[in-house]
């Protein structure tokens, strides 16, 4: 009875060290417990909770599956099991432990509500809309179903409803997290800086060492061209974050920005000293090193960022330029390909990747990625010009003069078109003549 006793007692003593934010201690006590009576599945929940707080997610998912090994019916294990199931990305699972959740209580509002979410992430968001109706017919007004559903609505680009439903989430609860940032981004989105900007602020003065929001907001004034102002925001994520990689980084693409070479090249290292792999980092480097003439060391950099496999398409698309002009086409093309495979539609990617193959020499394949280009925009002069040139240099002078006349149908007047036409048109008459006299040689042979 004693031993009992005792796991009582412990857990007691865990309940105060929690209310207290001492979650180590809480949950060692709670663990001890565990130890002796481990037949409590409500001891095992609250060790799930402490676990969550710690983000130790993944051992708290083991603890939510201990107690619902005791208890399969207990709703509130079964939703805090699929809430981390969805933060460590096992969506499906986590749409299966919510199902579950359903059909022991269909009236448990947060087993659609978080639904809203995991579709979301899936990119399902019909069924997003659909959980976000239903969680409404048990609880009408949840601050969590606007605030979910309104990163459904961003995802889909609108952006008006989204804020509309995060300002829906203020409105229920004044401090809901990350509801101020999101309305910022939207406005971000929406090309409303001054807006964006004063809801960053906003939710700052919510969350003052909100790290992202910073480094976001920092963005955003480098675009509103305050400068100064942007680089104070930077600095403030070092001074709040000083064992983080990111504001070393942005701090140091403000520093590159504002020409102050030595150190942004100091920040970037730092960045890369803390996260060896953190994105974008020896990409910024090697364009320093490309500044300064260093072309070996740049080389060394933008061919580490490029085995990163980054999947942001504008990094894609500035680390190929920088490859480029160091010289190094072949992995350009590996990182252009990389561009069109990502986002297929990124007309750009599709543009370079065709001029990087022409600077191999692969003419047919800079062909075919020219019609690729093409077809994202029939009409794009660049692509027209550069098609004419492929054939040119083939020497199908014929073909050729067919591209060029494309795209003096599109600008009759642009003079490069013009010349480009005179010189094929010479060239295809040399090439003709040429042929001629080949063959009344080999007709005068014996």
């Amino acid at each position: 009875m004693n031993d009992w006793n005792d796991a009582e007692q412990r857990v007691e003593k865990a309940q105060e060290l929690f209310e207290q934010h001492r979650w180590q201690e809480a949950l060692d006590e709670l663990r001890a417990a565990t130890a002796i009576n481990p037949y409590n599945g409500s001891w095992f929940f609250n060790t799930g909770l402490t676990l969550d707080e710690l983000e130790r997610f993944d051992e708290a998912i083991a603890a939510y599956h201990k107690a619902l090994e005791i208890d399969p019916n207990d709703v509130s294990a079964l939703n805090c099991l699929g809430v981390d199931l969805h933060r460590i990305g096992q969506f499906n699972q986590a749409l299966r432990t919510f199902d579950k959740l359903e059909s022991v209580e269909p009236a448990f509002e947060q087993a659609y509500c978080n639904r809203i979410a995991t579709y979301r992430e899936l990119g399902n968001h019909e069924k997003a809309e659909e959980m976000f109706y239903l969680a409404r017919l048990y609880r009408e007004h949840c601050p969590d179903c606007y605030f979910n559903i309104g990163c459904s609505l961003l995802d889909r680009g609108q952006f008006d409803r989204a804020i509309f439903c995060w300002q829906r989430a203020l409105d229920l609860d004044e401090r809901y997290p990350d509801a101020q940032v999101h309305i910022a981004e939207a406005f971000w989105k929406k090309g409303e800086l001054e807006a964006a900007r004063q809801h960053f602020l906003a939710g700052l003065r919510q969350e003052p060492g909100n790290t992202q929001a910073l480094l976001d907001l920092g963005e955003l004034l480098l675009e509103m061209g305050q400068c100064d102002e942007a680089g104070e925001k930077f600095r403030r994520v070092i001074e709040l974050s000083p064992e983080e990689p990111a504001g070393y980084f942005f701090h140091g693409c403000w520093l590159l920005r504002m020409n102050r070479d030595e150190q942004a090249m100091m920040a970037l290292h730092k960045a890369l000293e803390l996260d060896p792999t953190f994105p974008g980092a020896h990409m910024r480097l090697g364009e320093l090193y490309q500044r300064q003439r260093n072309r070996s060391e740049a080389r060394k950099h933008l061919r580490a960022e490029l085995l990163l496999r980054p999947e942001d398409p504008a990094m894609l698309l500035d680390l190929s330029n920088l490859l480029m002009d160091n010289g190094q086409s072949r992995p350009a093309i590996a990182c252009l390909k990389r561009l069109t495979s990502v986002d297929p539609e990124n007309l750009s990617g599709w543009q370079n990747l065709a001029v990087a193959q022409f600077m191999r020499g692969q003419y047919e394949a800079g062909i075919e990625t020219c019609h690729e280009a093409l077809k994202r925009d029939p009409q794009n002069l660049p692509t027209l010009y550069n098609l004419a040139l492929a054939y040119e240099n083939v020497g199908r002078f014929a073909e050729a003069i067919q591209w060029v006349q494309r795209g003096l149908a599109v600008d009759p007047r642009d003079l490069s078109f013009q010349k480009l036409e005179f010189r094929l048109r010479v060239m295809g008459t040399v090439q003709r003549i040429r042929r001629s006299a080949a063959r009344i040689i080999f007709w005068s042979r014996p």
